[in-house]
């Protein structure tokens, strides 16, 4: 009987201990909620095409999208085509996530500047019955 009683404030550490990586990982999953500025950037981020980048010249804009879609594979490859379209972009280059639904566009600003970018792909997009629009102040310092 003594060796069950030592044993209850270990069970209930270990209980408490239990229920906060619970809380934790409740709270953690509303973290990542895929609205925020940050979630976005990381759900297209391609850390050897931001180097790639910047050692050629270029500049990335990243963009969020919406529009009454599948969102699959296809839909990501319709969408990288479409923007290869505008001069200064690469098909190659451009990084879609469905969700939360983010692109990453390199481009070259001596070709294009970001506003006509933002137009040209807008108007592209349009004909897929969707929206475009850049991510604030990230889209011109990188």
């Amino acid at each position: 009987m003594a060796l069950t009683h030592t044993r209850r404030p270990h069970q209930r550490a270990a209980l408490w201990c239990l229920a906060g990586l619970a809380i934790l990982s409740f709270t953690g999953s509303t973290w990542a909620c895929g609205h925020c500025l940050e979630d976005r950037i990381a759900s297209v981020y391609d850390h050897a095409l931001v180097e790639r980048s910047h050692r050629q010249g270029r500049t990335i804009m990243y963009l969020r999208w919406d529009g009454p879609v599948v969102r699959d594979a296809a839909l990501g490859r319709a969408m990288a085509a479409a923007a290869a379209g505008v001069a200064g972009v690469r098909a190659a280059d451009v990084r879609v996530a469905l969700e939360p639904p983010t692109l990453a566009v390199p481009y070259d600003p001596r070709q294009i500047s970001a506003d006509a970018l933002e137009k040209a792909l807008g108007l592209r997009l349009r004909r897929m019955k969707m929206t475009v629009d850049a991510l604030p102040e990230i889209s011109a310092k990188n």
